[in-house]
């Protein structure tokens, strides 16, 4: 049986960047730590035949082998037939007859058993499992923690690594990284802490399903009994239903209480409960308390854009009603609530121009000359380049030469040649003239336009004769001669 939400798209606009981040932690570990395990299990068995401790343990771990499990005698037979690094490994791994060992009179009279043990176990130790894994029986600050980052299998990696994924985006956004971190991590500890108190087992427990369940918990306190879409795939059945968020809560924990019960499996599902409800009772509790702020406008998937949006509609009402003195009189303040939108500009740039209107105007040309290249400048580039021949406003130095730069930077040198030859007639041209000049030579060239390449040629020849640019476009125009 699965049911998880699917109320959110994933927004690269918004990444989960820890989400990410725990992920990548989780795989470098797998891959950069854990995969030096196989080499430090052999050196603890080898440690441990070395030790001749098999020879020494091997009936006193068949006997407690056979208490604990209820062995038959041909499942005895197996046991001790196997070959002598696969009955070392498993002895070896057994916490809870290492236990017993310990416990034993003659253990503690027998210095030599006690060194070669220590020797063994200090081998062993050194693998992931041992050294960072949680033992509620052993209670450590490095298990509980480290625990949640380990993992015994690619498999178990992967399966964790996807549910991280699909609940951590959007609760990322939801709740914000800080809060969202820290949740996560308190649901690792205290799906651990559950185990340990309910179940102080000898044996090792790793890995992030604990502190992935306390999303899960997460999820359903952040919607309580909003209605939001969830996937199932229960047997042939698979799609979508939509309920309350709060009941699935249910589903979840029972789910996981029959695993408890019933499956004969190796889940610790004391800890994916421990998860579960700590990261509910987290979130709800908080929201009950006020303490918890969301982002509200995420979860109710309402348009970030909708209030400029709004606002554009409006203007763009008055315009259609010629209400022109009250839409140039709005300008300045949209422009200062929502700076460097093309749309907003492109509406106020005809509000100015048509009424002649040099503030407005000169608030509309800093915005747009300061956005960056793209798609959507280049309409406003070349609609200016078109105006500024008959609107006397936009004759003025500074904005022909920021209109030629950027036109310049978009490759429409074509269309910056009037402001360039407005530039050029000036008792004094800006210092930016001669590298302007022969970059706009340079795109009039790959459009084969040699006249145009002439006449930047001549006046640089003449107005700038010293310059490197000069020197430059005259090497460029033998180069289009050939």
């Amino acid at each position: 049986m699965l049911i998880i939400p699917a109320e959110h798209p994933l927004d690269w606009k918004r990444p989960p960047v820890v989400t990410l981040l725990l992920i990548l932690l989780n795989v470098l570990i797998y891959f950069g730590y854990q995969g030096g395990d196989t080499a430090r299990r052999e050196a603890a068995v080898q440690a441990y035949l070395d030790g001749g401790l098999l020879g020494r343990e091997r009936a006193l771990f068949l006997d407690s082998l056979s208490s604990r499990e209820g062995l038959e005698r041909d499942e005895r037979e197996y046991v001790d037939g196997l070959r002598r690094q696969e009955l070392a490994t498993w002895v070896l791994h057994d916490l809870q007859f290492e236990q017993a060992v310990h416990q034993r009179a003659d253990y503690r009279a027998d210095p030599d058993w006690q060194t070669a043990r220590a020797r063994a176990e200090a081998a062993r130790d050194r693998i992931s499992l041992f050294r960072f894994g949680f033992i509620p029986a052993k209670f450590s600050l490095e298990g509980l923690v480290g625990a949640m980052f380990l993992h015994g299998s690619f498999e178990h990696l992967l399966g964790n690594m996807l549910f991280l994924f699909i609940f951590g985006f959007a609760l990322e956004i939801a709740l914000g990284r800080t809060v969202y971190l820290g949740l996560y991590l308190l649901s690792g500890l205290a799906s651990h802490l559950l185990w340990w108190a309910l179940d102080p087992a000898w044996v090792t427990g790793v890995g992030a399903s604990g502190a992935i369940s306390g999303l899960m918990g997460m999820y359903i306190g952040v919607y309580g009994l909003r209605r939001i879409n969830f996937f199932y795939w229960l047997g042939p059945l698979i799609g979508y239903f939509k309920a309350p968020a709060l009941w699935i809560l249910p589903v979840w924990i029972g789910k996981e209480l029959y695993g408890l019960l019933a499956a004969d499996d190796h889940t610790n599902y004391y800890a994916h409960l421990g998860g579960l409800l700590a990261g509910f009772l987290a979130v709800w509790l908080a929201r009950l308390s006020g303490r918890l702020h969301m982002d509200e406008a995420y979860l109710h998937k309402e348009d970030p854009d909708a209030p400029f949006k709004r606002e554009l509609a409006s203007l763009d009402q008055l315009i259609g009603r010629f209400a022109l003195p009250q839409a140039a009189e709005r300008g300045p303040d949209l422009l200062a609530r929502y700076p460097g939108r093309p749309a907003l500009l492109e509406r106020l740039y005809a509000v100015a121009c048509g009424r002649q209107d040099k503030p407005l105007l000169t608030l509309v040309l800093k915005q747009l000359f300061a956005l960056p290249e793209g798609a959507e400048l280049r309409p406003l580039l070349l609609r200016l380049a078109t105006d500024s021949r008959e609107q006397p406003m936009l004759a003025h130095p500074a904005v022909q030469l920021h209109l030629l730069q950027k036109l310049l930077r978009c490759g429409e040198g074509a269309q910056g040649m009037t402001a360039w030859r407005r530039l050029s007639r000036m008792p004094q041209p800006p210092q930016q003239l001669p590298s302007l000049t022969l970059q706009l030579a340079k795109q009039q060239g790959q459009r084969q336009d040699l006249q145009a390449v002439s006449e930047l040629a001549r006046y640089l020849s003449t107005a700038f004769p010293e310059a490197e640019q000069t020197r430059q476009l005259a090497l460029y125009r033998q180069h289009l001669a050939r």
